[in-house]
């Protein structure tokens, strides 16, 4: 059995409900990976950069699990990325502590997933937004694991249970199509 540890960068965790809804299937699906929860564990922006890469050095999966904002991860993922994978263990001289890991990037939006169409509100499909995330596995040596979207995850009113129970069908549906690509 593969062990994985998903990396949840959301700075507006307190509020959210697909992606606590997709985490919280995906550990139901996967009970013995790690969740490292940015917002909570360092919520004054403080990486514990040793204790982040240690999470990656026992696993054999990292999933990147986040909402996309601006047409990228949100700041507090991006600077996971950039002080987690650092020069010297994940690329560069002796950076070869994540090779062959698999790398899977998990993500929501809040528009929905016709939006994203060459022809569509955003004029690129979500295709288009994934050779950032594709290049950090090829950098690291890492295996490009591919990715699980779901568009159309934010409700406008969190008091209603049709709302919420239609959301976190759909979240439970893209935590078992992140599971597959395990």
């Amino acid at each position: 059995m593969s062990k994985t540890v998903m990396i949840v960068g959301h700075p507006y965790w307190n509020d959210s409900v697909a992606n606590k809804a997709i985490v919280d299937e995906f550990l139901r699906l996967n009970p013995d990976a790690v969740v490292s929860n940015i917002a909570e564990l360092y919520p004054d922006g403080n990486i514990d950069v040793k204790a982040e890469q240690e999470k990656l050095l026992e696993a054999d999966n990292i999933v990147l699990q986040f909402p996309i904002m601006w047409y990228s991860c949100p700041s507090d993922m991006h600077r996971w990325l950039e002080e987690v994978l650092a020069y010297g263990f994940a690329y560069g001289h002796n950076g070869d502590k994540l090779k062959g890991k698999r790398f899977i990037v998990s993500f929501t939006t809040g528009s929905s997933a016709d939006m994203y169409s060459k022809y569509g509100v955003q004029k690129m499909t979500i295709d288009d937004l994934m050779p950032a995330f594709a290049g950090i596995p090829n950098h690291c040596g890492m295996q490009w694991g591919g990715y699980a979207f779901s568009g159309g995850m934010m409700i406008a009113d969190n008091t209603d249970d049709e709302q919420l129970a239609t959301l976190r069908g759909r979240a439970k549906a893209h935590a078992e199509r992140l599971t597959r690509l395990l």
